[in-house]
């Protein structure tokens, strides 16, 4: 009984041992014939991770492919923590589709406009600076 305790016990302790994620965002597109996508997470630690899939329905590829430097990250925060930002609400897809996703604490959003369409402000804002930290981010090895 002992042994099957700290087994149990030592299954856990990855998870307590983890950073907690404070913060992310996503910036992403989807639809077509297939419905499927790509998108760019960037998460309080400063990595990028890429998703890929292929229809609406498969299963996520993900992989983390670079990360963003401390001055990235502090801004995309402050931008993220902005009240007026959590009052915006849209969800207007299309045929094809392009999204922001924020989780910041227990605030889980996600702005959907179709591919040609700009988001409103303050997300179109958020919108340009995560493709900008994204093009100036350093890309993994």
């Amino acid at each position: 009984m002992k042994s099957l305790l700290l087994a149990l016990a030592l299954a856990a302790l990855p998870a307590y041992a983890e950073a907690p994620l404070k913060w992310s965002v996503t910036l992403g597109s989807s639809g077509g014939t297939t419905g499927g996508g790509r998108s760019s997470i960037i998460r309080s630690s400063g990595d990028i991770v890429t998703e890929k899939w292929a229809t609406a329905n498969a299963p996520h590829d993900s992989e983390v492919t670079g990360y963003v430097n401390q001055e990235e990250l502090d801004l995309l925060e402050k931008m993220v923590a902005d009240p007026n930002l959590h009052k915006t609400n849209v969800s207007k897809p299309g045929n094809m589709s392009r999204f922001v996703q924020i989780n910041y604490g227990v605030i889980k959003k996600t702005y959907t406009v179709e591919m040609n369409e700009s988001f409103p402000e303050p997300v179109e804002r958020l919108s340009r600076e995560i493709a900008r930290a994204l093009s100036a981010a350093k890309q993994e090895d």
